[in-house]
């Protein structure tokens, strides 16, 4: 069967937070990665890898245990080098990479869902295809990237992620209309944290 692989970055050190690693925060009752890795687990034809540095162990003890993770050792040097370690482990067989942002916990099992069914839909007859999703014409996270990019993404030099390789081939691009803004909300700082888990009570 076709899928994805939906790699979750959570190698960084959440600086913007404080003493306090974000990931490791709770949200709707759980640690803030657990609740994505579980609403990534829970769409279908996708198969989720989590790349850990920062915190390794920390993190690790909070995961499902079948859940796959790969340690990068070169975190401190940027996003990149998380998305390429996810991507050297990931099965042949995968059509895409889904890169994954671990602070946006508002993404849903559905949002993924949507991304990757748009994504599995089109990539027969558009074997270089990227997938951004967008809301009120912003562009937002997750991205998926075809595996015809495989070694471009390896090869990349960019420390702080992929964002000219979806430049450099805009015409691969098609962008996908979302309902809600999730795609877009990040947690970075305490006072994000603060105003989601309010937003949360209302």
């Amino acid at each position: 069967m076709d899928s994805v692989a939906a790699i979750l970055l959570a190698a960084g050190s959440s600086r913007r937070m404080g003493a306090e690693n974000k990931l490791l925060l709770p949200f709707r009752g759980r640690p803030m990665i657990q609740y994505q890795v579980e609403a990534i687990q829970q769409s279908s034809r996708t198969d989720c890898i989590v790349v850990l540095g920062y915190d390794a162990e920390e993190v690790r003890a909070v995961l499902p245990s079948q859940i796959k993770t790969v340690f990068n050792e070169n975190h401190l040097t940027g996003m990149t080098s998380s998305i390429q370690a996810g991507i050297e482990v990931v099965e042949e067989n995968a059509k895409g990479y889904m890169i994954c942002l671990s602070d946006m916990p508002f993404l849903m099992k559905e949002d993924y869902e949507k991304i990757v069914h748009f994504f599995l839909k089109h990539i027969e007859k558009y074997p270089r295809l990227i997938v951004q999703p967008v809301y009120q014409q912003r562009r937002g996270h997750p991205v998926i990237f075809s595996n015809y990019y495989r070694k471009e993404l390896l090869a990349h030099s960019a420390p702080d992620g992929c964002r000219e390789i979806v430049r450099k081939n805009k015409k691969e691009v098609r962008h996908l209309d979302m309902d809600h803004p999730n795609i877009l909300k990040d947690i970075d700082t305490p006072e994000d944290y603060n105003r989601f888990l309010k937003l949360l009570e209302d």
